[in-house]
């Protein structure tokens, strides 16, 4: 194997003698926009070096020669790397030796060595180590730095993206430099622009719209499914809502949607410390009284805490609103989102109307909010082409309910076995996001022809009433021929308008204890219909209501 020029082995001898930056080598930065030499940016950037060719050129090729590293893979020697004359050639990663070589015949084939690419590359990691902590390796061949904090030390963004392109082509390397919001959007920039660029902040979305979706590296099935739907490009995949592409895609497609849309997504490679508790804090223009001033300053503290939870990936399920009062403890209001969100707008309202309804005990100083409880994203499906009105969402009902009722006074329903109808199921709280379970399926028997013949014939379903009493009520039933005639409730006998049933429920066989059955009638008198049994002691109750 050859070996790549001795400045990568010895980088102490390209510090010494790096020459000077010069217009010649900018390669479209100056075009590119972007901040210029000041004050460290307060939002994160990152710089990309991006060298397509780097596993070869270490062992002594050249850009322009034909040539690739191979691996062994399903059973064949496979393309892994390759320089980008061989690329432009239509040889491809993955691509059979055979099959490049009946493209290019002249072709040079070398095995790939990762073990010693990995020692190169930590050599190239040590030539630009200088330029901050925040540089590790990216890819193969690449390295990404993090650059908003130390930028302004060396001249701004694009004189620091002109130095790094100029010390990986005095190492013999061909370089591509890319500055963005985000390394994946770098990369895919780098990828498939072939050339230096500095994406404004915030321009993300708009430098990646014209790019095939293929360039934001989804995984074969959702390329798949992307290719069916006809979306070519990452703008067109940009245009789409998060519910329609997260109901279909799951996080994968959340993430590509946020990265096409210019949004940092990026997990970073080097370790970042324990973020702490999601938390914004303000302090008023004075101690106040009345919410105007609260609400003032509400809808900026939510910008800042939209971020911190972008930052994380996460959305908000309870939030913490602590007015910090001149005298006297916090006054704490918490509020449950529902639907897991971030949306600046939508937490302002949720909060508003809690606010509205609380009543300061002192004037009060400061606003905390902090998120209590978050989760990662979680949305429901809509249309994929067409976003339709929908109802408000069931956790948002059961939120909003809850902060007004008392944690106590909504609650779900899981199913237990009890053939007992008041105890066949236990209260649970409603969990952001989580169904309820399904009550248990019946076993359904292979063998027994009694049972399949049940199983083919139509059976309506039993009724159930709408509302059922937590314990039954005693109630006097006169019967006619085995049949309830008429019924006393509320201080009066009724006659019964229609009688259903009876539809007969029977205990555990095991069981001792207690009446050994219940037969349940449907019985409508007063233009209600209730639902009473009549149980083995020949005693009636009254256990629900239909309407």
């Amino acid at each position: 194997m050859k070996h790549r020029a001795d400045l990568l082995l010895f980088p102490e001898r390209l510090t010494r003698s790096f020459p000077a930056a010069t217009p010649s080598t900018e390669r479209g930065l100056e075009a590119s926009g972007g901040p210029a030499a000041g004050a460290p940016s307060t939002s994160p950037r990152y710089l990309l070096l991006y060298l397509p060719a780097f596993a070869l050129e270490r062992c002594g090729y050249q850009a322009s020669q034909h040539a690739v590293c191979v691996a062994e893979q399903q059973g064949a020697a496979r393309v892994v790397s390759l320089t980008p004359t061989a690329r432009h050639e239509g040889v491809r990663v993955g691509m059979a030796v055979a099959q490049a070589r009946a493209l290019l015949p002249e072709l040079e084939v070398i095995e790939h060595d990762p073990l010693a690419e990995r020692a190169d590359q930590a050599d190239l990691l040590r030539c630009f180590r200088h330029l901050g902590e925040r540089l590790a390796p990216w890819g193969p061949g690449g390295l990404l730095l993090e650059i908003h904090r130390v930028a302004h030390l060396f001249g701004g963004e694009r004189s620091l993206a002109r130095q790094v392109s100029d010390r990986a082509t005095a190492l013999g390397h061909v370089a591509c430099v890319v500055v963005a919001d985000d390394p994946c959007a770098a990369q895919a920039l780098a990828e498939w622009g072939g050339e230096d660029r500095l994406v404004p902040p915030g321009g993300g979305a708009q430098a990646l719209a014209p790019l095939p979706f293929a360039s934001l590296r989804p995984s074969p099935p959702l390329l798949a499914a992307t290719q069916a739907l006809g979306i070519e490009r990452v703008g067109e995949w940009a245009r789409f809502e998060p519910a329609s592409i997260g109901g279909r895609f799951g996080v994968e497609g959340l993430r590509l949607l946020r990265l096409a849309r210019g949004e940092p997504v990026t997990p970073l490679p080097w370790n970042e410390p324990d973020p702490g508790p999601v938390i914004e804090r303000v302090v008023l223009g004075g101690p106040t009284s009345s919410l105007g001033p609260i609400l003032f300053v509400l809808p900026g503290t939510l910008q800042r805490l939209r971020q911190q939870l972008l930052a994380r990936d996460a959305m908000a399920v309870r939030l913490a609103v602590r007015l910090v009062l001149d005298r006297g403890a916090p006054q704490v209001i918490r509020v449950r989102v529902g639907t897991p969100s971030r949306d600046p707008d939508r937490l302002e309202s949720l909060i508003r109307a809690r606010l509205e309804r609380a009543r300061l005990t002192a004037p009060a100083i400061e606003l905390h909010l902090e998120v209590e409880e978050h989760t990662a994203e979680r949305l429901w499906q809509l249309g994929l082409l067409e976003r339709s009105a929908a109802a408000e969402p069931l956790a948002d009902l059961i939120a909003r309910l809850t902060d007004t009722l008392g944690d106590d006074a909504v609650f779900g329903a899981a199913p237990r076995a009890s053939w007992i109808p008041e105890q066949a199921w236990v209260p649970r709280p409603f969990l952001p996001g989580e169904p309820l379970p399904a009550p248990p399926l019946h076993r359904k028997a292979d063998r027994d022809p009694v049972a399949i013949q049940r199983q083919l014939e139509p059976r309506p379903a039993p009724p159930r009433p709408t509302v059922l009493l937590s314990a039954p009520m005693r109630v006097q039933v006169q019967v006619v021929a085995g049949r309830p005639a008429q019924l006393r409730f509320e201080g009066r006998w009724h006659r019964l308008q229609s009688v259903e049933g009876p539809e007969r429920l029977e205990p555990e066989w095991w069981r001792l204890d207690g009446p050994h059955q219940r037969d349940y009638w449907a019985i409508r008198f007063a233009d209600r219909t209730a639902w009473c049994f009549c149980d083995d002691r020949k005693s009636w109750f009254l256990h629900g209501w239909f309407d």
